[in-house]
């Protein structure tokens, strides 16, 4: 494929949906393309618009919360498994409303209490209820006060 077949792909690649700047490099690898090919038609996707790594990051960040209930840790890791910098990370995550956060975390922890019933030892279901907003990406120091209101 050429350098121009190439950009043209890419750039319908970028508009279907948003994408780091690292996924979009792996896939102009795996076309065939040189690491010089792979920085120009970068460089002319960043210039046009097509990519955007704090772009990505807010709608990473606001899609990810809201739709799979994942809390900051575990965005801050997936992002950073895709290449994006720290600073554009941190910038993304302060933009989450707390408030918010934390009503995605309280009804998360509310419908797993539920599913939990048949457990009679409420540290057995308090500990269950921490490990699994754990395992979602929240934070230990947001979760512990949570539960003392719903338990």
């Amino acid at each position: 494929m050429d350098k121009n077949q190439a950009l043209s792909k890419a750039m319908a690649y970028c508009a279907r949906q948003e994408h780091a700047e690292g996924e979009v490099r792996g896939k102009l690898r795996s076309w065939g393309l040189t690491e010089n090919d792979t920085d120009q038609i970068i460089s002319k996707l960043i210039q046009e618009k097509f990519l955007d790594n704090e772009r990505y990051a807010r709608a990473f960040v606001r899609d990810k919360l809201t739709l799979n209930g994942w809390g900051r840790i575990k965005i801050r890791y997936m992002l950073h498994g895709k290449g994006v910098e720290s600073r554009i990370i941190d910038k993304a995550l302060d933009e989450i409303d707390e408030e918010h956060y934390l009503g995605i975390l309280k009804d998360l922890l509310e419908k797993k209490a539920r599913t939990l019933k048949n457990e009679e030892n409420p540290l057995i279901v308090r500990q269950k209820l921490i490990n699994f907003a754990m395992g979602r990406g929240f934070e230990p120091d947001r979760v512990v006060p949570l539960l003392r209101m719903i338990q």
